[in-house]
């Protein structure tokens, strides 16, 4: 069974609305962790806009925070985007294939626009998927705010082929003009996708890295806890979600672990195995 709801009130698989029911979600230590596909638009055989801003340039930029901040809040991204296909038609199709292999949530595609406006729009199929409008509501208003341009508001489209193919909901952002100097003045990449994140979520939420964070050393004894039957606690190189895996412990594992040291990485805190072959994440184990 699909982690979403889905209700048919037509014929075609996109007119739909598509329920998130909390009960869905697969659930880590009383946190709500959602799957979401994420994609940056075009690619260097099919470039997209360009004039004071260089739309792929700057897609790639936000889409590489937006994935790194949802890991560092716990959740699962898959990262979509399209580097191989030579035409457009070849580059749309790829990123849908890439989106539709995997069972999601949302999928949330990114690009900047053009044509003479300024500032925020992002588009959604239709009014059926009311999951869809009420995020992409939100973060229309989120860019707007953060960015300080014009909010132009949640709209539809039937005929945008990301939208139309792919089988979770969908919403594809249109952040400021690249052909706008005003919207040029006003840009910054990494609140763009604090922005983004925040309105998927619904919260605040800190950029902090790992990297940055000051570390603690120390001495204790842990054992898993709190990780759903029968999936993993990740062991990471660094302290932070999004760092290369390193290892797992099952969530049944027995035995107890030694912590050297502890860094804190926004609101979650992070301990190093005495091992030495990396961090876990302590929201995930009791001491003992």
């Amino acid at each position: 069974m699909s982690i979403y709801e889905r209700k048919i009130t037509k014929s075609s698989q996109k007119d739909c609305s598509f329920e998130i029911i909390p009960e869905y979600y697969k659930s880590k230590g009383g946190m709500l962790i959602m799957k979401i596909n994420v994609h940056g638009g075009h690619n260097k055989y099919s470039t997209g806009a360009s004039k004071y801003l260089n739309e792929l340039t700057e897609d790639r930029k936000v889409k590489n925070e937006v994935i790194r901040l949802l890991k560092a809040q716990g959740h699962t991204v898959y990262d979509c985007t399209d580097d191989v296909g030579k035409t457009q038609n070849a580059n749309l199709s790829n990123i849908v294939k890439k989106c539709n292999a995997h069972s999601v949530d949302l999928d949330v595609s990114i690009h900047l626009n053009a044509g003479g406006g300024t500032g925020v729009e992002v588009y959604v199929y239709s009014d059926t998927s009311s999951y869809a409008k009420t995020i992409a509501t939100r973060i229309c208003a989120k860019i707007a705010k953060t960015l300080d341009i014009k909010n132009r508001r949640m709209k539809y489209s039937s005929s945008l082929y990301v939208l139309k193919h792919t089988k979770a909901p969908a919403l594809l952002i249109e952040y400021c003009f690249v052909d706008s100097k005003a919207d040029k003045e006003k840009w910054n990449a990494k609140k763009c996708a604090q922005a983004i994140v925040e309105g998927l979520l619904n919260k605040t939420i800190s950029t902090g890295s790992g990297s940055s964070s000051s570390s603690t050393k120390t001495n204790f004894l842990i054992k898993v806890s709190g990780v759903s039957k029968g999936d993993v606690l990740n062991i990471r190189a660094n302290a932070n979600a999004s760092s290369k895996k390193t290892g797992s412990l099952a969530y049944n594992d027995p035995n107890q672990y030694t912590i050297v040291e502890t860094k804190k990485n926004g609101t979650e805190t992070w301990g190093k195995l005495k091992s030495g072959i990396g961090w876990i994440n302590l929201r995930y184990t009791k001491k003992v």
